[in-house]
Order: structure tokens, then sequence, then C-alpha cells
């Protein structure tokens, strides 16, 4: 059984053209007060936050590039001392080489004049010994050639 009121509804109640000013007023109010809280409480904090991590990230854009900065100073502390280094190593290089040429150069004088003394004492030995030798034989040879006579004449 149909109650009375309901004789008057016919159809979805949201479509009823009587109730459209009023959901109409109460949409534009809710409207102006979404808008109102939205442009008075939320765009504000957002823009907060927004400009508190631009000014976090410019910050530490700005910290990197003075790090980077200092990096690069740093690279050519390095570079520089590395070739100051290279350019000693260098020099310790050429000088221990003529060092060791020079050292060289005297141990080998030192070796010739130490051979050539060698060479002359050994020639004076030889020439010692060829005198004594010379004497050594001609005295053999004295005494083998009067043994030779002796033997000879006593066959005789």
């Amino acid at each position: 059984m149909a109650s009375a009121s309901n004789n008057g509804a016919v159809g979805m109640p949201q479509l009823d053209f009587s109730t459209f000013p009023n959901q109409i007023f109460w949409l534009i109010i809710f409207c102006v007060i979404l808008f109102a809280i939205v442009k008075l409480f939320i765009i504000p904090r957002m823009e907060d936050i927004f400009a508190n991590r631009r000014k976090i990230i410019d910050g530490n854009v700005a910290k990197a590039e003075e790090i980077r900065l200092r990096v690069g100073e740093i690279e050519k502390q390095i570079e520089e001392e590395l070739r100051k280094a290279k350019a000693q190593c260098d020099d310790i290089m050429s000088t221990s080489g003529n060092n060791i040429k020079e050292q060289m150069s005297i141990a080998l004088e030192d070796s010739k004049i130490a051979t050539s003394q060698l060479i002359e004492e050994a020639e004076e030995r030889l020439k010692t010994l060829r005198d004594g030798s010379e004497t050594a034989i001609e005295k053999i040879s004295e005494d083998l050639a009067a043994e030779i006579i002796n033997k000879l004449s006593r066959g005789k």
C-alpha cells in the first residue's frame, strides 16, 4: 500500500526540478567553503613546504658546487704535487745516473791503472826470469859442453 506522501514524488528525488534551487545553493556554499579552506590553509602550507624544500635543495646545490670547486682545487694541487714529484724523480734519476757513470769511469780508470801495473810487474818478473834463465842456460850449456868434451876425450 502506498502512502499519501509518496503520491507526489515521481522518479528519483535528485532529479526533481523543484529541489534544484536548494541543491544549487548548497553546492555553491560547499564550493565556496572548500575553496576558502584550500586557499587559506592548504595552499599556504604547501607553499611553505615547497619553499623549504626549494631552500634545502638550493642550499644543497650551493654546497655541492662549493665542494666541486674545492675538489677541483684539490685536484689541481695534487696534479701540481705530482708534477713536482715527477720532476724531482727525474732530477734524482739523472743525478744518480751521472754519479753512476762517473763512478764507473773512475772504477774503469782504476782498473786500467791496476791492470797496467800488474802487466808491468809481470813483464818485470818475466824479464828477470829471462835474464836468470839465459844465465842458467849459459851455465848449463857450458857445463854440458864441458861434460861432452870430457866424455869425448875419454873415449879417444
